[in-house]
């Protein structure tokens, strides 16, 4: 269970908060924001 929450808290870092410089160096959360 241990890796599981490792391996989750990890893809929530990388899918909202980790800035992507495809997306302009802005976290997909602030993309969504901006198309919503």
């Amino acid at each position: 269970m241990e890796l599981y929450h490792k391996i989750k808290d990890y893809m929530e870092f990388y899918n909202r908060k980790r800035p992507h410089q495809s997306l302009g160096y802005k976290t997909p959360e602030e993309m969504f924001r901006v198309a919503a």
